[in-house]
C-alpha cells in the first residue's frame, strides 16, 4: 500500500528547522527515503539506509550543495574523491588523531577551560552555551589549528556566520554575507600564516597542512586548502560545544543521572557518546550524490540528485535504539553515527568527544550544584545543525 506524502510538498525549511524531531520520526516510519520539495533533495532518515548509503564508494560519491559550494568552494573534503580526496584526509587527519593531540590536552584543552571558568568565577546566572561551551570549543579547536592570535570572540563570529551561511543560503542569499566576511577573514589570516610558516613549520595543524609531502621549500597553495580549511573550522568549532550542550542537556532530564555523573567523572565519556547519540549537533551535516540512476529500497534516485544523511535522525531509529527519544546513561554499548561512516566520516571524531568530556568535567568539579533555570523553556531547533539555542543555568557558588 502506498504512503500519501503530499504533506511534504508544502513543508517549509522554517517547519522543517523547528520540527525535526516530529518530522523525522514519521518519515522513518513512512518514507525513509523521502523527496522534499523545500530541499530540493531526497532525505535519509533511518540507520540502515545511512549506514547503506555512506559506505556505498561505487554508487554514491560525496555529495555536496550549492550552499556549501558558495560557501565553502571546491575542491573540498566533503565532496572530493579518489586520489583528491585521499590527499586532503591524509594531510587533515594526523593531528586530529589521539596519538598526535593526548600528550598535550591537559596543558592545552584544560588550561583552555580553567581559563574560561576563571573569567566566569564569580558570576551564578550565565548562558552556557553561549558563555562557556561554544567559547571552549572554539578555542580549543582554534588553538590546535594555530590560530592561537585570534580571539575567542572573532571566533565565535567566524563559526556563526559560516553557520548561518550554510544552512540558510539557499532560501535567504543575505545569509551570505555574513559567510563571505567570515571567509575572508580566514583567508587573509591564514595568507599572514602561510608566511610565518613557510621557513619556519611548527605543530600546528595549519603547519602540517602546508609542509606534509611537499618538496623542500614548498607548501600547498591555499586555494587548495581553503575550502576544506572552512569546512573543518565550521565542524570543529561546532561540534564540540554543541556536544556539550547536548551532554548537559540530556543529563539534567535525569537528575539521578547527572548525580552520578558529577560523583564519578569516569562517567564521562559514556555520558558523552550519548548525548551525541540523543542531540546529534551536526544532525544532516553530509550529503551523497548517486554516480548513476539508482533503485534503493522502492525508490529511484537519479544520478545527480542530492540525497542528505540525517544521522542525527538515524541516532533516533527504533529499529536500533529502545526508547532512543530518551537519554540513558545506562544505555547498552551501540554505536552512533553522529560523526558520520565511511570514507568521509568525521575528521574530528576522536578529538571533539575529548575537549567535550574535559570542559564537562571541569565545570561540574567547580560547580557541583550547577542547574537550568526552572522558569526558562528550552528550545532545540536545526536541521542541518542542530542543538539548543541557549542554556541558562544558575551555578550555586
Amino acid at each position: 500500500m502506498s504512503v500519501d506524502l503530499a504533506w511534504l510538498d508544502n513543508m517549509t525549511l522554517a517547519e522543517l528547522e523547528t520540527g525535526a524531531d516530529r518530522i523525522f520520526s514519521r518519515l522513518r516510519k513512512e518514507a525513509p527515503i523521502a523527496w522534499v520539495p523545500a530541499l530540493n533533495a531526497w532525505i535519509a532518515t533511518t540507520w540502515s539506509h545511512c549506514r547503506e548509503i555512506a559506505e556505498d564508494a561505487e554508487h554514491f560519491r560525496g555529495g555536496t550543495s550549492p550552499a556549501h559550494d558558495r560557501v565553502f568552494g571546491q575542491p573540498n573534503v566533503l565532496s572530493a574523491e579518489g586520489q583528491t580526496h585521499g590527499e586532503l584526509r591524509r594531510v587533515i587527519d594526523p593531528p586530529l588523531r589521539p596519538r598526535a593531540f593526548k600528550p598535550t590536552l591537559d596543558t592545552t584543552v584544560r588550561a583552555a577551560v580553567r581559563a574560561r571558568l576563571d573569567e566566569l568565577a564569580g558570576r551564578t546566572h550565565v548562558d552556557l552555551l553561549a558563555d562557556y561551551f561554544e567559547p571552549v570549543s572554539v578555542r580549543c579547536v582554534a588553538d590546535r589549528f594555530g590560530f592561537t592570535h585570534i580571539s575567542t570572540d572573532r571566533l565565535q563570529r567566524w563559526f556563526h556566520s559560516l553557520s548561518h551561511a550554510a544552512a540558510r543560503g539557499l532560501v535567504d542569499p543575505e545569509a551570505y554575507k555574513g559567510g563571505d566576511a567570515a571567509a575572508a577573514e580566514i583567508r587573509e589570516v591564514v595568507e599572514d600564516m602561510v608566511e610565518r610558516l613557510r621557513g619556519r613549520p611548527d605543530e600546528s595543524a595549519i603547519s602540517h597542512w602546508l609542509h606534509d609531502g611537499m618538496p623542500d621549500g614548498e607548501v600547498r597553495s591555499i586555494e587548495h586548502m581553503l575550502p576544506s580549511l572552512l569546512i573543518i573550522l565550521l565542524g570543529g568549532l561546532q561540534e564540540p560545544g554543541h556536544a556539550c550542550g547536548s551532554t548537559f542537556l540530556g543529563l539534567t532530564t535525569r537528575p539521578e543521572h547527572l548525580r552520578r555523573v558529577v560523583e564519578n567523572p569516569t562517567l564521562l565519556p559514556k555520558a558523552v557518546a550519548e548525548g551525541l547519540r540523543w542531540l546529534s549537533p551536526l544532525f544532516s551535516g553530509a550529503s551523497r550524490v548517486p554516480n548513476r540512476d539508482i533503485e534503493l529500497s522502492g525508490v529511484r534516485l537519479r544520478q545527480g540528485d542530492t540525497v542528505w544523511l540525517c544521522y542525527g535522525s538515524a541516532n533516533h531509529d527504533e529499529a536500533e535504539f529502545d526508547r532512543p527519544e530518551m537519554y540513558d546513561l545506562d544505555r547498552p554499548a551501540h554505536g552512533h553515527l553522529a560523526f558520520g561512516t565511511g570514507r568521509h566520516a568525521c575528521s574530528g571524531s576522536a578529538f571533539a568527544p575529548q575537549i567535550a568530556r574535559i570542559a564537562l568535567e571541569e565545570l561540574l568539579a567547580r560547580h557541583p550544584g550547577i542547574r537550568l533555570e526552572p522558569d526558562h523553556e528550552i528550545i532545540v531547533r536545526g536541521w542541518m545543525f542542530r542543538g539548543a539555542t541557549e542554556l541558562p543555568v544558575r551555578m550555586p557558588r
